[in-house]
């Protein structure tokens, strides 16, 4: 099954920056305590990203056995999480600014087992001013069964541009500490 998403009929498609790294420029985690791409987070996905060809990222992670929804594979969440992030990188890489998710959609293809290499794409597909729409999807690319030839899942999203201001009203709740982290790498 597949959900509907329409893209706004005055979607425009951004121009890559002069300073987009290009394809196969890894793409540095934006928080070392993200869920998603934190260093600094024992319990994460580990996410590893790097720019794709145009408005496109891609991304991987294992399917660790910590992410177990039923027995033996994935929890769904998990996967939304994956494609949050991801969708994220996609924004960040083409406008070099932070960005917040405003709505997703996922729609489950296949089961992903534990053990499993997941190899995620995501694009940047237009924008309406501070609104960012992106889709991606995701592919088993090793591990059980990998078949780098199937869709597994996909998403849609809705992310908008903010500044790193937007950040500073939680500054003082990271980690949910008092005064605990400099955010200003955000």
């Amino acid at each position: 099954m597949s959900s509907v998403w329409t893209l706004p009929d005055d979607l425009v498609v951004p121009d890559l920056r002069e300073d987009h790294p290009g394809p196969g420029a890894p793409i540095p985690q934006h928080w070392s305590r993200c869920l998603g791409c934190g260093d600094d987070q024992p319990t994460g996905l580990a996410m590893e990203c790097t720019v794709g060809e145009g408005l496109s990222v891609k991304g991987r992670f294992e399917v660790a056995t910590r992410f177990q929804g039923g027995p033996g594979f994935i929890h769904g969440g998990i996967l939304m999480t994956a494609f949050d992030e991801i969708q994220g990188f996609a924004c960040n890489a083409v406008f070099r600014k932070p960005v917040v998710t405003g709505h997703m959609g996922t729609d489950f293809k296949r089961p992903i087992p534990l053990g499993a290499v997941l190899e995620f794409t995501a694009r940047v597909d237009g924008t309406v001013r501070r609104k960012v729409y992106t889709s991606a999807d995701v592919r088993i690319v090793d591990g059980p069964f990998a078949d780098p030839d199937v869709i597994v899942g996909s998403s849609h999203g809705l992310f908008v541009l903010v500044g790193h201001e937007h950040f500073e009203k939680g500054k003082d709740f990271a980690d949910g500490l008092p005064g605990s982290e400099d955010i200003s790498s955000i």
